[in-house]
This record gives structure tokens, sequence and C-alpha cells, in this order.
């Protein structure tokens, strides 16, 4: 059974989407936090909307007690940026707060919810359990004046990450994500290897009642998913970045293809793949044809 809002989904993650929901975020972040909140009034989810898939946006944000907590996912890689990403992100987030911009010059000091910055991480690469990146790296580790620290786990499923047992709606999300990685290392297609995935956790009793009601939703952001990292990741090759490499322009116009075939505008295909419009446009006469 799908939801009938099914296609405004596409603009996110299954990650987002999933922990979009009030009971599983406040399981979330009591988790990451060591707090034990049980009251749903607690939690505000304030997100800002970003640009579809645009990584200076983040997952999800939101307010618990005296905490703003800024939740990143990452399948390819922890990017050692994220503290200046954050830094930006946050001071949107924090103006926001400032409904009346006069307080600002005023004496009062202002006081807001302590910022919490958490990567969750789930690719490939060796990563440890836990990490901390700090925004004074830029700066030589000079932080008298200004420091924000991100917090990265890698909640790969198959390491023991002591976050997963504290979260079983995370634990139970890493298992998807690791099944997918699993049946691609087997040799299944993309498409088969999340036909399995979502199967498993069905069978098995994981992420019950959202794979239920959005097993069809799921697939086809997971899908969109796996292939805006194929763009992302041939984007920042060295043969594509020069246009020599004929074999990385071929495997981005495939991924154009498979996007385009999903439903993405041509604006959003160039902003993941960066063809040229023309070439993305003929793209989509040959699927029509």
């Amino acid at each position: 059974m799908s939801r009938k809002d099914g296609n405004k989904k596409y603009r996110d993650t299954v990650f987002r989407d999933y922990f979009n929901e009030p009971e599983r975020l406040l399981s979330l972040c009591n988790a990451i936090l060591d707090t034990q909140y049980d009251d749903i009034d607690s939690l505000k989810i304030n997100t800002l909307e970003g640009i579809f898939f645009d990584k200076q946006k983040n997952d999800i944000s939101c307010t618990i007690g005296n905490n703003f907590l800024i939740l990143v996912e990452h399948q390819t890689s922890v990017n050692n940026n994220m503290p200046f990403r954050c830094l930006s992100y946050v001071t949107e987030l924090l103006n926001n707060l400032v409904t009346n911009k006069k307080k600002l010059y005023h004496k009062m000091l202002i006081r807001f919810p302590a910022p919490r910055f958490i990567v969750l991480y789930d690719g490939d690469e060796a990563e440890p359990l836990k990490k901390e990146m700090r925004l004074s790296d830029a700066f030589g580790g000079d932080s008298n004046s200004l420091e924000l620290v991100v917090t990265a786990y890698n909640i790969n499923y198959d390491l023991e990450q002591p976050l997963l047992a504290k979260c079983r709606y995370l634990q139970d999300y890493s298992i998807l994500v690791g099944k997918i990685k699993e049946g691609i290392r087997l040799g299944l297609s993309r498409h088969d290897a999340i036909s399995h995935a979502v199967k498993f956790c069905l069978n098995n009793g994981l992420m019950k009642g959202y794979l239920e009601y959005n097993s069809q939703e799921v697939f086809n952001m997971l899908a969109l998913e796996w292939n805006m990292d194929d763009a992302l990741q041939a984007r920042f090759e060295d043969g594509y970045e020069n246009g020599r490499n004929e074999g990385i322009n071929v495997g981005i116009e495939s991924v154009a293809l498979n996007l385009i075939s999903m439903g993405m505008t041509v604006e959003k295909v160039q902003e993941a793949t960066l063809l040229p419009r023309e070439r993305i446009e003929a793209l989509a006469k040959k699927i029509k044809n």
C-alpha cells in the first residue's frame, strides 16, 4: 500500500523521510544525546528546506530540550569540510529563531538551544566508530575565536556501533542500507539489490509499518539516492573534470538516463550530472522515442 503523497517524497532521502516521524526521531535523539525524553511535545522539527539533494542543506534538524540537533546522513564519505558547511546552516537556523531582529541590538543576551552537529556515516570507506571534525582544523588548530565540532558516527550495521543498540529504528535503517550494499557486492543489479533488501526487512519485521505502507516509494527514493551518489562520485573524477575520459562520460549519461526515467526535470539532472542541457534534452527525447 502506498501513500497518496508518494510523488512528493522523491525530494527526500529515505533517512530523512523515515526519521521525520516524531517517535523515531525522538528515539534517535535520545540515543545520540544519552537522554530519556519520552514526550513527543519536547521535540520540534525545524529542518530548512533546500534544493533537491543539495548537500549544503542538512537532512534533519530539530530542537529537543535545550539542544539544537542537526543530523546529516552520508552514504559516500565523511566530508572533513562538514564543520564549515554546518556553520552557514546553523547561522541561518538561529537567525530564524530571532523573529524580532531589533533584539539583536538590545543589551539583553538572546539565548538559544545548544547546537549539536551529528553525521551518521554508512559508506564503504574505513572510518572509526566515532570521530570529531573541528572547524579550527581549517585554521591550523587555532580556535580562540571560532569553533564548531561535528561528531561522526559510523553506523554500518556489521560493526559494533553502540549507537545502533540504543536506537532500534537506526539499527533497522542501517540493516536496510547494509543489505543493499551486500547485494551489490554479490553481483546483483542495483534494482535487484534494493528489492531484495526491502523484502528482507519486510520478512524480518525491520522498519515495520513504514515499509509496509511505503515500500514502492522507498524503492524509488533508494534508487534515486544511489543514482545520485554515482553522479556525484563521477563528477569529481579527474577524467570527468577535464572532459577527456570517455568512459566516465558514458557512465554519467547512463546516470542521467536513469534520473530522467524517474521523472527528474532537465534542470535537476543537469545539477546532478553537470551535462550540457542540450545533451540532457537529447537523452530525454531518446527515452520518449
